[in-house]
């Protein structure tokens, strides 16, 4: 029973050793989502299923690019599902970042804002700031498929 323990202790100690210290991170690592707002170049996307009040949610896609450091564009994609099928809508415009509300501004008009969590999601928020209401977050994607 206590080589039991001793193989348990010099197994566990290292995990949990090493678990402490991803924890103590700075959150800002350069592969994080909020970091790569920063590059001249980033190209970042989000997905997930929107609540919705009168369908079985919004399969919603978000890229946000930015060419040569300036141009700062983005596309959505939403599918409003209804157990049938989907209506698909596509939206495109410019973006911006106020700290950590990024304003969406369509060339159609009307806005969008989402509040950056410290998790790189994106959650829907009104012009408070304020989030919209439970099941409206958009998680880091992938490569852009849009």
């Amino acid at each position: 029973m206590d080589a039991i323990r001793r193989f348990r202790s010099f197994f566990l100690l290292p995990v949990l050793a090493a678990a402490m210290l991803a924890g103590c991170g700075d959150g800002g690592a350069p592969g994080a989502p909020t970091a790569r707002f920063e590059s001249p170049d980033a190209e970042l996307s989000w997905q997930g299923v929107l609540a919705c009040a009168d369908c079985d949610g919004i399969d919603t896609r978000l890229r946000l690019q930015r060419g040569n450091g300036v141009v700062a564009q983005y596309e959505l994609v939403e599918a409003y599902l209804d157990g049938e099928g989907a209506e698909y809508f596509h939206e495109a415009g410019r973006w911006r970042r106020d700290g950590r509300i990024l304003r969406l501004q369509a060339t159609s008009g009307g806005e969008r804002l989402y509040a950056i969590d410290g998790t790189g999601n994106l959650v829907v928020v009104d012009r408070r700031g304020h989030a919209a209401g439970p099941g409206r977050v958009l998680a880091p994607a992938g490569p852009p498929s849009l």
